[in-house]
């Protein structure tokens, strides 16, 4: 028992040499309270970069077309979010002068970091998010712009319209930011040529050569004009406006993925569009070990799921249900004969 004693006292002394630390090394004066959290105009809003207290980071950067984090593309909604926080961002309630020692002595050890540029090299505000409020209904947050200062009062933040905490919306993880995209080509008229190769089956590969409008057709591996279902081919080519991943393959060890990347794929798709050329590469997915078909045999392949290849960095799962309609054979291509 005497021995927890001490460690608590230790503990406690640690937390409130954190505390008094982080309130004094702000690289400027205290500014007193600082309340002008909001951004306005989050059009000029350029990059955000989030830390954490455990070594996280993500840097989100705008550039033609949407985001990036950490160099990789960002789900916009997820961007889009943190904007609209920035501008409907509120004073909920000041913290209680009986809490703010605690407070702050809490954010010293836990608070993110979030740096707000627009424009230039360095950010215009920077927020510090602590934990939530008791009730869950608002965010313990400081104030700190550059040149004046950081705020030496946290207060307890809200949102306009919005019933919740705030803290969850800023995280440095990565997964989670970014983009599920495998192929978006919203404009199709961009596209030109798509080809699927059939390593197994070289035969089984084809090519869709696409010119706007109705120049649409069907050829095989040698070039050759095929008569084609034009409902099928027209699937196909829409299923790549917007195709995503379900998420990342991190069920697999490092030396299955490197088994899996050195093994020949199943399908690979290039789409040549203005952008250049797009090569996503697939692969077939274990089933799990109790998944049987519709007379109770065990499953060779997962008949839901396959794996790619995304920027020659990522390997994800995908959805057969909607990758099938690109990845299949020339054979079901085919116009049907009479």
């Amino acid at each position: 028992m005497r021995k927890r004693g001490i460690l608590v006292l230790v503990f406690a002394a640690l937390a409130g040499v954190a505390w008094w630390l982080w309130r004094n090394n702000t690289g400027s004066t205290l500014a007193g309270p600082l309340t002008d959290f909001a951004i306005p105009d989050t059009a000029s809003v350029d990059r955000i970069f989030i830390a954490e207290k455990t070594g996280g980071t993500a840097d989100l950067r705008r550039v033609p077309g949407g985001w990036t984090v950490n160099g990789m593309p960002a789900k916009t909604y997820q961007v889009d979010l943190l904007l609209k926080t920035f501008k409907r961002v509120e004073v909920r309630a000041p913290v209680a002068k009986s809490m703010e020692a605690n407070v702050l002595r809490v954010m010293a050890g836990t608070a993110k970091k979030v740096e707000i540029f627009q424009g230039g090299d360095k950010p215009s505000k920077i927020w510090w998010i602590g934990g939530s409020a008791p009730d869950h209904y608002g965010t313990f947050m400081l104030l700190e712009i550059p040149g004046k200062g950081r705020s030496n009062v946290p207060f307890e933040m809200g949102m306009a319209a919005f019933t919740g905490v705030l803290n969850t919306r800023f995280h440095t993880v990565i997964d989670d930011w970014r983009s599920s995209r495998v192929t978006y080509y919203p404009k199709l008229a961009e596209v030109s040529l798509v080809e699927l190769e059939v390593p197994g089956n070289p035969e089984m590969g084809y090519r869709i050569h696409f010119g706007g409008g109705d120049d649409l057709s069907l050829s095989n591996i040698h070039g050759e004009a095929v008569p084609m279902d034009t409902l099928g081919v027209q699937d196909a080519m829409l299923a790549l406006r917007n195709g995503s991943f379900e998420g990342f393959a991190r069920e697999l060890s490092a030396h299955e993925k490197d088994s899996l990347l050195s093994s020949t794929p199943w399908y690979i798709l290039k789409i040549t569009s203005t952008q250049g050329v797009q090569r996503v590469p697939f692969w077939r997915r274990k089933p799990g070990p109790d998944e049987k078909d519709m007379e109770f045999h065990p499953l060779e392949e997962d008949v839901n799921r396959m794996y790619a290849l995304v920027d020659d960095t990522a390997l994800v799962r995908v959805q057969r249900y909607w990758w099938d309609r690109v990845a299949r054979p020339i054979t079901s291509l085919e116009a049907r004969q009479p």
